[in-house]
């Protein structure tokens, strides 16, 4: 599947295909990274691969929700989908636990708010990713709509 795979080469490229072991935060932004190209790819069981299964957050989503969150969100972008994502911060208040802040905007040909346009939706987004065993995993979401000015 894409993710895992796609992860590993994103953190071989990162990491310079180096000896040296990866550092958390090189890990964390691998994860997003996969996050990143499976929203795109249009890979929602992906996505949800990199969802922890104790997955939950304020709207109630859990991982299955979510799951289905993503797929809505997105098939409604339709074709020429893209997936924009800065990140803004990434830290680790526990060793096991980073806390991350980005930006991320959604482009698609198919929108409802367009017909026949580009639609664009813009969002900050806070995530809680957790070790679990040899791999990080988004175990906390919250989003809200963003200026298009988070992008840059």
């Amino acid at each position: 599947m894409i993710p895992r795979d796609l992860a590993a080469l994103l953190l071989a490229v990162a990491t310079g295909c180096g000896s040296a072991a990866p550092t958390p935060e090189e890990e964390v932004r691998g994860v997003l990274a996969a996050l990143e190209a499976a929203a795109e790819a249009g890979d929602a069981s992906g996505f949800a691969e990199l969802v922890s299964a104790a997955y939950r957050d304020a709207e109630g989503h859990d991982r299955e929700k979510l799951k289905s969150f993503v797929a809505f969100h997105v098939m409604r972008s339709g074709r020429g989908r893209e997936v924009i994502v800065r990140v803004r911060d990434v830290s680790f208040p526990e060793p096991a636990r980073a806390a991350v802040t980005l930006a991320v905007g959604l482009a698609g040909a198919g929108s409802q708010s367009r017909p026949g346009g580009l639609g664009t939706s813009v969002y900050a987004v806070d995530l809680d990713l957790t070790r679990e065993g040899d791999a990080w995993r988004v175990s906390w979401a919250q989003w809200r709509p963003a200026p298009a000015t988070d992008l840059f």
